[in-house]
């Protein structure tokens, strides 16, 4: 599934130049003033991060950017609750993900889960929702106004180019989108990845770069499985038919 983060990462121009004089003329060279870099935390709330009205699964009114990514760090998803295919592991992968990440959840980084079948997933279905698959504090699964939630969904970039394909619920992008929102830090990857994997780019999105885990601590928490759909693939060679270099 091909699926498109559109997050602006915009280089800062500086334009400068300089006027020399002659003998003949006594004033001091002057410089034209540095064009100001671009706010990058800024122009991703302006561009992004919409600040429409959503209703929590506890019935709480709330706005996309004032009450739930300002100043925090966040892990987004959306889903239905109806969904059949990629969505029930997708809950299962981020329910083990925030079993991982403990007391975080909600204090260092918020799980948000938004509904693309608002009409049917009011907050008392998505309520149910939540406690059928138990999950805890510091997950939050959203509904609202259909208009403002695909305004919501193409601003932050999970939708598929494909118009038809992307027309099709049941096809969405399943992505999580993680955001540190103050340090202008995004990113996103597949809701279906190992669990381990999920929280290790949540990390990645929450600590500062001097802090991240790297080499084999990173790789051995995971270690690499060939499966037998991808040993059926690869065939080996016969190296007794390979000719000998002389």
């Amino acid at each position: 599934m091909t699926t498109r983060m559109v997050v602006a990462l915009l280089a800062a121009l500086a334009a400068g130049g300089c006027s020399g004089s002659d003998d003949e003329s006594p004033a001091a060279p002057s410089r034209s003033p540095a064009a100001t870099p671009p706010d990058r935390v800024a122009l991703i709330r302006e561009e992004h991060l919409p600040n429409v009205e959503l209703v929590t699964h506890e019935g709480r009114v709330v706005h996309f950017y004032d009450d739930l990514v300002k100043g925090r760090v966040v892990a987004i998803n959306f889903m239905f609750s109806t969904c059949r295919n990629a969505c029930p592991d997708a809950t299962r992968h981020l329910l083990a993900v925030q079993q991982a990440l403990g007391d975080s959840v909600g204090r260092d980084v918020s799980l948000l889960s938004i509904s693309l079948d608002p009409e049917r997933d009011t907050p008392e279905v998505l309520r149910g929702y939540v406690e059928a698959h138990g999950i805890g504090p510091g997950w939050t699964f959203l509904t609202g106004r259909l208009a403002d939630i695909e305004l919501l969904r193409r601003s932050l970039g999970a939708y598929e180019l494909d118009p038809v394909l992307d027309a099709d619920r049941t096809q969405h992008a399943g992505v999580v989108i993680l955001g540190n929102e103050p340090r202008g830090r995004w990113r996103a990857v597949a809701a279906l990845s190992n669990p381990v994997r999920i929280r290790q780019a949540i990390e990645r999105v929450l600590l500062p770069p001097s802090q991240w885990p790297t080499g084999a601590k990173v790789v051995n928490e995971v270690p690499f499985e060939e499966s037998a759909a991808s040993r059926a693939r690869v065939e080996p060679p016969d190296l007794a038919s390979l000719p000998v270099l002389e």
